[in-house]
């Protein structure tokens, strides 16, 4: 989940920053962008959040000289939010300047982790009617993600789900779906499991494919993350730097910051832990080489109809191995 205050305070450090400097700067007008300035100005919390994040962006500032730079076009920050997503990048903030081929990202979430969202259902409306029984209506993320459609044992599967699942008459299946075992045991955790025996056949065949899982949310902008811990008074950093756009010195190859390689291989898929240990009813992990971890949990909403709409969301649960990480203390 986006903290918008946070997202704000940050704003407020990198003007700080640019400002010294001297740096010429322009933020993208957008309906995000006054949001958060809207959220800043009505908060009654400025100092205390501000103090939260400038000492993490002053950190982050510090790896990236290509932030300061004077000459040519000035640096351009623009904003994502949960309803309008650039495609690049799923992160809330990005800086970019075009005419030297440098973009970064910050993501600024209250989990610290990269979240997207994909429909289980390929249809106008992603809602689950009593009609839904059909492969025709069941999405192939295979081919949407990897460019190679799912199996016929996976719609097959999937098609004895929903069938299993069939409710005709209308009122019968707004009671069903009422009853939160009949939803996960008979619906979200038995799709979960087609999926994990979907992905092992994918990858059997087609290499490339825990990248390309990679790449379908990640997007094409490496980022950094902050997240305030309040329990010890620091704010955790880390990087997620695979194209090594991170930390890129002026007319240099070296790096400030780790890069580290995306995924060949796929280890382990399991239900993931819940908060207490207990295993998951709506969580499967799917476990690569290089500590690189995919979670995909499918979501249940209630429509104002009163219909079910079920979507996926993905995220990465930890960074990978020799990623950049890093904590700065609020004082």
């Amino acid at each position: 989940m986006i903290n918008s205050l946070l997202v704000a305070a940050s704003i407020k450090a990198v003007e700080e920053i640019l400002d010294e400097r001297g740096v010429p700067y322009e933020f993208e007008d957008s309906d995000a962008y006054r949001g958060y300035l809207k959220v800043w100005k009505e908060s009654d919390e400025q100092d205390d959040i501000l103090r939260k994040a400038r000492p993490a962006i002053r950190r982050i500032a510090s790896k990236e000289p290509y932030l300061f730079l004077k000459d040519g076009d000035p640096l351009v920050i623009r904003f994502n939010d949960n309803n309008r997503r650039i495609e690049d990048s799923f992160a809330e903030m990005l800086f970019e300047r075009a005419d030297v081929d440098w973009r970064i990202a910050l993501s600024v979430k209250n989990d610290a982790k990269m979240t997207a969202t994909m429909p289980v259902a390929d249809r106008d409306s992603d809602a689950f009617m009593n009609q839904i029984s059909v492969y025709n209506e069941i999405d192939d993320w295979g081919f949407r993600i990897f460019g190679n459609p799912c199996s016929i044992q996976y719609f097959e599967d999937m098609n004895e789900i929903l069938e299993r699942i069939d409710a005709r008459d209308q009122e019968t299946w707004r009671q069903r779906l009422k009853d939160d075992r009949f939803v996960y045991d008979n619906m979200i955790t038995p799709m979960l499991r087609a999926m994990g025996r979907e992905m092992p056949r994918i990858c059997k065949g087609h290499p490339e494919a825990p990248q390309q899982l990679i790449d379908y949310f990640y997007r094409n902008i490496d980022y950094y993350y902050i997240n305030p811990i309040e329990e010890v008074g620091v704010t955790r950093i880390g990087a997620v730097n695979s194209r090594r756009m991170l930390g890129r010195i002026p007319g240099n190859s070296n790096l400030y910051t780790p890069s580290v390689e995306f995924p060949t291989e796929l280890l382990d898929v399991r239900f993931a832990n819940g908060r207490y240990g207990e295993l998951s009813r709506d969580t499967i992990q799917f476990t690569f080489d290089g500590g690189w971890s995919v979670c995909i949990t499918i979501l249940v909403e209630e429509l104002p109809d009163g219909e079910k709409r079920f979507g996926l969301k993905v995220y990465l649960p930890v960074t990978p191995f020799g990623s950049y990480r890093d904590q700065v203390a609020w004082d």
